[in-house]
């Protein structure tokens, strides 16, 4: 291909340029067509020598009705002969130069009509290929009186022949691009001529371009364009490389050296067709260019962990592609790097937003007041594929969701900024959401801190946070374990549910909770005095298949005051002041002072019951313990129930 910037003005950017030239010519260059049988008839248009009346200087006809030249002097007319045609560039037998001359000669003046110039025409070919001994004046005294003109206009055409004639003609097509993706095609046409060589053909002759990749002004792709004259284009495509082919083609051109001869088995001359072969060229060249649009990356995110533990570091696969729009790329950006292209760099911001209480809804907007557990930022040099960030741990139960965004100000400006757009992720997609299950807050208070013997007390349990989402509810398991004669120590743990001496477990009553609010047990009637504790324990929501539940097992064996009561020791009754007199016979005193005693006692049974009263409330620790079991704190129990150890 041949580039030129003085014919485009100012040269643009340029990219490498694929350069295949095909040149080619009807019936095949430098190559030989299949013959064709044609015979000679007569002759064609010159002089007849009117000494003999034979000698001929001029062309014959053929019966095909093309004229032609001989090639051979000395040798027999063509009239009445059969002959095989020729074509190719190298048929005759002479040099290269002048097969071009010869060429020029039939294609320009080998049809003439005018006899001067038909005899004219074929004392240059004879002189060219041989005179058969004798000179041009011999031959051009055929032309009788007028071989004077004849062979000055023979001289003439070899003069002509050796400064015009063409040994070859080539196409080539420009193609430029801008950064914009405008641009200039300019194709040209280069004759190799037999004296100076090759040069460039001014603006003389109309070819066809047609473009692959980009228009021309008025939208086509095809467009008749004269060699020498650039034509505005712009590429077209959402490919991040353009590919712009232009090609063109020219027919009916008048170079090369390219002639049909004739050749008979009878042995008469050699011949020249009329006219020449009219030569085609053809290139096809592509250019390539980073496209100017802009491109609209897209985030697709999944949690390493859908459902997970507190403590569990989980991360973000994000994967990378483009979103389709009108005016976008259809694939990731390219800018280019020293001359090599390479991916447009983003960076991915990620947040790790929760804890949420309830399921999370896939929205557009994020909550403006979410509580952010981390952030991490994620370059990406590659453009699409998947990535994963760096890991985040979960701090506690509940829904937590990663969102992510592309800033275009995070691309350097050199790396395709101005083409990055932006992208921000809904918030709450299930892909990208967290699970961690959790227990609900669950107090418990004792209807009655103390009473007598036969009094009926029970447990409100007052529930707070449990999950919205569970079928059923969550069944919370309410034991009352006493009595004890000494009340447990405030903070003390009674050791999991199921291990508790079953002497001691009064009453067990299940509560199913929906949602928060305060459950009441049933009341259980207590008639033995001491010490008697409330506490719970839940196995939590039904277990999947999976093996995770939306609630887990919990329990609380912790001794709180609010969780207490105490059934007082009833009072010793008074015995009857006796009359003075005895009322049976034989009393000396001793049954006065028998009811003395009996009455001491009773005071101090009364006094050690008032001393009982005074451990009548307690108050409960706020919280739970998740697995109370996992929790327990042995020591923790009066060994003088038989509950834990000696303290």
């Amino acid at each position: 291909m041949t580039s030129r910037h003085s014919a485009l003005g100012p040269p643009r950017r340029r990219l490498a340029l694929a350069l295949v030239l095909l040149f080619s010519v009807a019936a095949g260059l430098l190559g030989q067509a299949p013959a064709v049988a044609v015979t000679g008839t007569g002759r064609g248009v010159g002089h007849l020598w009117r000494v003999d009346g034979v000698s001929w200087l001029g062309t014959y006809r053929l019966d095909d009705g093309t004229l032609a030249f001989c090639l051979e002097a000395g040798k027999t007319s063509p009239v009445g002969n059969h002959y095989d045609t020729t074509t190719g560039g190298d048929v005759i037998g002479v040099s290269t130069d002048d097969h071009a001359r010869l060429a020029y000669i039939a294609r320009t003046w080998g049809g003439t009509t005018d006899a001067d110039t038909a005899a004219a025409g074929q004392l240059a070919v004879w002189t060219i290929t041989g005179l058969n001994g004798h000179t041009q004046r011999y031959y051009a005294g055929r032309a009788n009186e007028r071989w004077p003109i004849v062979l000055e206009r023979a001289n003439q055409m070899l003069a002509e022949a050796s400064s015009a004639a063409s040994k070859s003609v080539v196409a080539s097509i420009t193609v430029e691009l801008a950064a914009d993706g405008t641009g200039l095609i300019r194709p040209d046409l280069t004759v190799d001529r037999v004296t100076g060589g090759p040069s460039v053909l001014e603006p003389s002759h109309e070819g066809t371009v047609t473009l692959d990749g980009a228009v021309f002004a008025d939208g086509s792709t095809t467009a008749a364009v004269r060699n020498g004259e650039p034509v505005p284009v712009t590429a077209t495509g959402d490919r991040a490389r353009l590919i712009v082919t232009a090609t063109v083609r020219f027919d009916d051109l008048p170079y090369g050296r390219v002639t049909t001869v004739g050749n008979s088995p009878a042995g008469s001359q050699m011949i020249l067709f009329s006219g020449g072969v009219a030569a085609s060229a053809s290139e096809s060249v592509s250019v390539q260019q980073l496209s100017p649009l802009p491109f609209a990356p897209r985030v697709v995110t999944e949690t390493s962990d859908t459902v997970a533990e507190v403590g569990t570091i989980v991360t973000d696969q994000v994967t990378l592609d483009v979103r389709p729009g009108e005016g976008l790329l259809s694939e990731w950006g390219r800018y280019d790097d020293s001359g090599t292209w390479r991916a447009v760099p983003v960076t991915v911001r990620s947040r790790l937003l929760g804890p949420f209480l309830a399921p999370l809804v896939e929205t557009d907007d994020w909550p403006a007041d979410a509580p952010v557990v981390c952030e991490v930022a994620l370059e990406v040099l590659d453009g699409p594929g998947t990535y994963s960030t760096q890991g985040c741990e979960l701090p506690s139960g509940g829904y937590f969701t990663w969102v992510e965004t592309i800033d275009p100000a995070d691309t350097p400006v050199e790396a395709g900024r101005d083409r990055v757009g932006s992208w921000r992720s809904p918030f709450g997609a299930a892909t990208e959401t967290s699970f961690v299950p959790w227990a609900p807050s669950l107090s418990t208070t004792a209807s009655q801190a103390e009473g007598d013997p036969g009094t009926c007390v029970s447990d409100a349990l007052t529930v707070v946070d449990l999950h919205p989402d569970v079928p059923g509810g969550v069944e919370v398991e309410s034991v009352l374990v006493g009595p004890f004669d000494e009340a447990p120590d405030e903070g003390g743990d009674l050791g999991p549910v199921d291990r508790i001496d079953p002497s001691l477990v009064v009453a067990r009553e299940a509560v199913t909770v929906g949602e928060d609010g305060t459950y009441d047990t049933p009341c259980t009637t207590l008639d033995r005095p001491g010490t008697y504790v409330f506490v719970f324990s839940s196995a939590g929501s039904p277990v999947a298949e999976d093996g995770s539940q939306i609630v887990p097992a919990f329990s609380d064996t912790t001794v709180h005051r609010s969780e207490m009561t105490i059934i007082r020791q009833p009072a010793a009754t008074e015995a009857p002041v006796p009359p003075a007199r005895l009322a049976f016979t034989g009393s000396d005193g001793a049954g006065q002072a028998l009811l003395v005693a009996l009455g001491i006692l009773g005071t101090g049974v009364v006094l050690v019951a008032a001393a009982g009263a005074l451990h009548i409330r307690r108050r409960r620790r706020p919280g739970l313990a998740i697995d109370a079991e996992s929790t327990a704190r042995p020591g923790d129990r009066p060994s003088a129930l038989g509950v834990g150890d000696a303290r």
